[in-house]
C-alpha cells in the first residue's frame, strides 16, 4: 500500500534514490528526499512533521519529482536553484550544474585574495558563474571577471548577480582570456577555473544525471586526453597573472601529477594542491614568480 504520511514517503523516496545507479553516489538522498517534500508542501524543511498525511495531489507530485531524480535529472533542476557556499543560485536545464564541490576553489581562492587590496579575480569556463559570484560576494573590493563561451550561460550569471545584488563582477562572453580587456594584462591576482577535462571516451560513462543533462561542451573538449582547455587555461595564465599571482584549477584525482607538471612547464612555480574534507574535490595550485 502506498504510504501516505511525510515520514514514510520520506524512508521510500530515499530507498529508491539510494538504489539508484544514475545519480553520483555522494549526494545525500536523504537530504534531497526532505528538500523536494518541503517544495512540494510549500514549508520550510525544519517545519515537516514526520506525521502529517499527505494529501493525494502532493503524494503524486512528490513521488514524480522522486522518480526524474532516480532516473538522473539533477537536484537542481526538480527545485529550479542551487545553493552554492551559500547564495541561492538560479539553475536551467541545458546548463552546467554547479558542483557542491567546487566550494573548495571557491575557499582556496579567499585564502590566496588575503590580505591583497582591491584585487582582481578571473574565473575562466565560468559557466553561469557560481565560483566568480561566490568570491565577489565574499570580497566586495574585488574586481571579479567571469568567462565563458556560452551566452546563455553566462546571461543567467548576470540574472544571478543582479538578483543577488553583487555589483563588482562582470560576466564576458569569449573563450577563456580572449574575452578579457587588455587593461587586465598583468594585473590579476587569482585566476580560478573548473575546466572541462573529462577525455572523450569517457563521456559515456559518466552518470546519466551529468551525461543527458548537461552539454557536452561543458565536461569535455573531446579530445583524447581531454586537456586541449587545460592547455589553455595554464599557457595564458602567465601574461595576466601580476607577479605572485595564483593560478588555481579544479580536477580529478587522477590529473593532478599531469597538470602540476604543466604548469612548470608554463613557466609557474608549482604549489601542490589541496582537497576538500571529503577527498571529492582537488584543486592544483601554482604561482607565477615574483
Amino acid at each position: 500500500m502506498e504510504p501516505k504520511k511525510v515520514g514514510a514517503l520520506l524512508d521510500l523516496a530515499e530507498r529508491v534514490l539510494n538504489d539508484s545507479t544514475q545519480v553520483f553516489d555522494d549526494h545525500d538522498h536523504r537530504s534531497e528526499a526532505e528538500e523536494l517534500m518541503a517544495s512540494v508542501l510549500e514549508v520550510d524543511e525544519d517545519d515537516l512533521d514526520l506525521d502529517e498525511q499527505v494529501p493525494r495531489r502532493g503524494r503524486e507530485r512528490f513521488l514524480s519529482l522522486v522518480a526524474r531524480r532516480a532516473g538522473g535529472e539533477p537536484f537542481p533542476l526538480l527545485i529550479g536553484f542551487i545553493n552554492f557556499f551559500g547564495y541561492d543560485l538560479r539553475v536551467k536545464p541545458g546548463m552546467f550544474v554547479p558542483r557542491p564541490s567546487s566550494e573548495l576553489l571557491v575557499e582556496r581562492g579567499l585564502k590566496k585574495l588575503t590580505g591583497r587590496k582591491n584585487p582582481v579575480v578571473v574565473d575562466v569556463a565560468t559557466g553561469t558563474g557560481p565560483i566568480a559570484l561566490a568570491i565577489a560576494a565574499e570580497v566586495p573590493s574585488a574586481e571579479v571577471w567571469g568567462t565563458d563561451i556560452a551566452k546563455d550561460m553566462v546571461k543567467l550569471g548576470r540574472s544571478n548577480a543582479r538578483e543577488l545584488e553583487i555589483d563588482n563582477v562582470r560576466f564576458k562572453v569569449g573563450d577563456m582570456y580572449g574575452a578579457l580587456p587588455p587593461a587586465l594584462e598583468g594585473r590579476v591576482d587569482v585566476i580560478t577555473g573548473h575546466v572541462p577535462y573529462v577525455p572523450r571516451e569517457e563521456l559515456e560513462d559518466l552518470p546519466a544525471e551529468v551525461r543527458e543533462y548537461e552539454p557536452v561542451y561543458t565536461l569535455s573538449d573531446e579530445t583524447d586526453d581531454g586537456l586541449f582547455l587545460m592547455r589553455m587555461a595554464i599557457g595564458g595564465a602567465a601574461r595576466w597573472l601580476k607577479p605572485g599571482g595564483w593560478l588555481l584549477l579544479e580536477l580529478s584525482h587522477d590529473l593532478e601529477k599531469k597538470v602540476r607538471r604543466m604548469n612548470m612547464k608554463a613557466g609557474l612555480e608549482d604549489q601542490g594542491a589541496a582537497t576538500d574534507e571529503d577527498d571529492l574535490s582537488i584543486v592544483v595550485e601554482a604561482r607565477k614568480p615574483k
